[in-house]
């Protein structure tokens, strides 16, 4: 996703569940079970995600770390 010149992207592993944040290619957040699932679980809403969030779920987490930290 891009807001104002910045590429910020989201990036979740299933093998570990490790759940990063990266603006531009440099991380900026992350997060380890059972934060990584809180922070998803979050965002998803009513959506049933499990344990593999969908890229409509990363975007959400993207679009609310948008506004929590007013990147813009």
């Amino acid at each position: 996703m891009h807001a104002n010149g910045r590429a910020l992207s989201a990036e979740f592993s299933e093998l570990t569940g490790q759940l990063c944040l990266r603006e531009n290619g440099v991380m900026v957040q992350e997060w380890f079970p059972p934060h990584s699932w809180f922070a998803i679980a979050s965002v998803a809403g009513a959506r049933s995600w499990g344990t593999q969030p969908s890229a409509d779920d990363l975007h959400a987490l993207i679009r609310n770390e948008l506004i929590t930290r007013r990147i813009d």
